[in-house]
């Protein structure tokens, strides 16, 4: 089941959380970013000092001031580390205690002694506790926490994935996922649509897709699909100019960068991106973020032919969601591959023709001369 921001946001995570996953996968960023919310926060971490935390939650755009107590766990005597540190909580008073990682700890101190610190902080003194861990190690804490986050990350030769899943929340629903991506200066960003779904809304473009499938859509993904010469990619710069021409803010994002010199002949403002899923939905996102009104994007079947079929639907899936985070998101395709179920509306480029193949107001056909091909 796909999070929305209102889920996130209505997430509670009281009691003790675990947040799990590879190295890597942003446990610390993610934590940092919940944990914002708290008026004061005793983080104690295993593998940075101080300045070294700081400096690096700043470049996340997380700034805890002296809202946050940082203690440097020396990897020791667990047991005396432990005493110590419930009575540091006891006098700070925070709402929430942060290990990271409690990986570390346990060669040590064994899950015994983290139960005891849990009861203690937790049970005793109504401190919301969070606890990472590697995901190795996740099997042996999970009973003892009341909320369980699982933060995926995979590399591949296309880029990186990664996802959050919740595992189990007490009283509260599971088995929520959503991607996200790590930026410089936001932190952890769910690719997740607002809360509420708004309604698509047509855009008009004054060309022959309004009368193919009533413009393009803000908050849905379109496809124009079609062979090689079919004439997506000017149905696309088209649409694209007389969106800029009527005040909208467009972009076209050209995959590979082979495109760039047919849309400047159209004057659309043209962002070439990489063969890489990572940086496309980066690009995507930030686009998203700064709203504009529609996104075209031609190149997206580079990434099956390079690839394989993987990195091509990973990439479908991001310029999809991304559609659902506000812009109309336009992608053109030699073939759907059997991913049509992504597209709230398909249209198809024959030989002699323009069709929509699914459309909010119907199906239609036209000659190519009517869409000026």
């Amino acid at each position: 089941m796909a999070v929305t921001l209102l889920d996130l946001a209505l997430l509670e995570l009281r009691g003790v959380t675990l947040v799990y996953g590879a190295a890597g996968a942003g446990k610390t960023t993610f934590t940092a970013w919940w944990v914002r919310r708290y008026g004061k926060v005793f983080w104690v971490s295993a593998f940075e000092d101080e300045a070294t935390f700081r400096a690096n939650m700043a470049k996340l755009g997380y700034e805890f001031g002296d809202r946050l107590v940082f203690w440097e766990a020396p990897l020791g005597e667990a047991e005396a580390f432990f005493n110590a540190l419930v009575d540091a909580v006891a006098k700070e008073r925070p709402e929430a205690l942060v290990v990271d990682s409690v990986t570390a700890f346990l060669p040590q101190s064994g899950v015994d002694l983290l139960q005891n610190l849990v009861y203690r902080v937790v049970r005793k003194m109504g401190v919301d506790v969070f606890l990472t861990a590697e995901a190795h190690v996740a099997e042996q804490l999970t009973y003892l926490a009341d909320n369980v986050i699982e933060l995926k990350y995979e590399v591949y030769p296309y880029g990186s994935f990664r996802e959050l899943v919740v595992r189990k929340v007490r009283g509260g629903p599971a088995g929520y996922t959503t991607p996200f991506i790590i930026v410089e200066g936001e932190g952890f960003v769910p690719l997740a649509p607002p809360a509420g779904g708004a309604r698509p809304t047509a855009l008009e473009t004054g060309t022959c897709i309004d009368k193919l499938v009533g413009g393009v859509y803000k908050g849905a993904a379109t496809a124009v699909v079609g062979p090689v010469g079919s004439g997506k990619t000017t149905i696309m710069l088209m649409a694209a100019k007389a969106l800029m021409d009527r005040g909208k803010r467009v972009a076209y994002v050209d995959v590979g960068g082979g495109g760039s010199l047919v849309a400047e002949k159209y004057g659309v403002e043209t962002i070439d991106v990489e063969l890489n899923v990572t940086h496309l939905v980066h690009t995507l996102r930030r686009l998203a973020g700064v709203g504009y009104d529609a996104v075209f994007i031609r190149g997206l079947d580079a990434f099956g032919s390079a690839f394989g079929r993987d990195a091509f639907v990973q990439a479908l899936r991001y310029a999809t969601r991304v559609s659902r985070m506000g812009p109309a998101v336009v992608a053109s395709l030699r073939r759907l591959y059997g991913m049509d179920i992504l597209f709230d509306v398909v249209i198809r480029v024959g030989e002699d023709f323009v069709e929509s193949v699914r459309s909010p107001i119907g199906r239609h056909r036209i000659s190519k001369a009517e869409c000026k091909l």
